[in-house]
């Protein structure tokens, strides 16, 4: 059996990795993976970008995306593969999400204008955010001002605020994925509980709200058996199983790619790889 190494969880710097394409594909040929997917948040353009690149032949790029959704009051995230760039209902989706971010990213900064009574925002609108650093504007601003001292910090400081960002639910997040004709994943399910396992009725909604399959690897995982218990649940739901690193480039360090090192004959992903 030839062994492919797979990686379907990835940022670049579209999102809050620190990566280009080119600087991806190099770390791609030097992990010596062979079928990998950007999964970027809310944003497809370095999919689109990799879609027309002239791959080598041993190198599969499957298009993906990580779509932000509000389930239970907590921001879930489902990435999507395989589907029509061109659609205009995801398309649409994608600026809405983005609107959404955007406009929680300035509450944040008018929040620490508050709390720390100093002009910010004229500032912050002004600034020139360096994709190359990772992160995102909001973050990267406030570490430049002093105002934060880690990515831990900053996420304390917005529980603070007491402020969450409302996404479409996950249906209707799903629906629009299917409309594209792209397949709908649960991502890193051991993220949502801090580690947690999501038990058999939280996993069995999703069933019924439309996910094609779960992202049973992920560098979230406390020991290697929680794999194996989203496996079992994919199994006996007929679900696929997918897996992916979470890599960010620099940005998380912790997060490399292809770790968890994931093989193709550890998931299921037939449907995915069909031209």
């Amino acid at each position: 059996m030839v062994k492919k190494k797979v990686d379907l969880h990835i940022h670049t710097n579209q999102s809050d990795g620190t990566w280009d394409n080119q600087e991806l594909l190099q770390m791609i040929r030097e992990k010596e993976i062979d079928i990998f997917s950007i999964t970027d948040h809310d944003n497809i353009e370095n999919t689109k970008l990799m879609l027309n690149n002239n791959l080598e032949n041993n190198l599969l790029f499957i298009p993906g995306v990580e779509l932000s959704c509000t389930y239970d009051h907590q921001e879930y995230h489902i990435t999507s593969y395989k589907f029509s760039v061109d659609n205009q209902s995801l398309n649409g989706l994608l600026l809405y999400n983005q609107k959404v971010r955007k406009q929680f990213n300035k509450n944040i900064i008018l929040y620490f204008e508050n709390e720390y009574n100093l002009d910010l925002i004229n500032n912050y609108i002004d600034y020139d955010n360096d994709r190359k650093k990772g992160g995102w504007k909001t973050l990267n601003f406030l570490f430049e001002q002093s105002l934060i001292d880690s990515l831990d910090d900053f996420f304390d400081k917005i529980i603070d605020m007491n402020e969450e960002m409302i996404f479409p639910p996950p249906k209707e997040v799903i629906d629009i994925i299917h409309q594209a004709n792209g397949f709908a994943f649960l991502a890193h399910p051991a993220s949502y509980l801090k580690g947690e396992l999501l038990n058999k009725e939280i996993l069995s909604e999703w069933v019924e709200i439309g996910i094609d399959g779960i992202e049973a690897y992920s560098p979230y995982l406390r020991k290697k058996s929680d794999a194996e218990y989203y496996r079992g649940f994919c199994k006996n739901n007929k679900l696929m199983i997918s897996g992916g690193s979470d890599c960010h480039g620099n940005f998380i360090k912790e997060r490399k790619l292809g770790e968890p090192e994931i093989y193709l004959y550890d998931l299921e992903i037939n449907k995915l790889l069909k031209k």
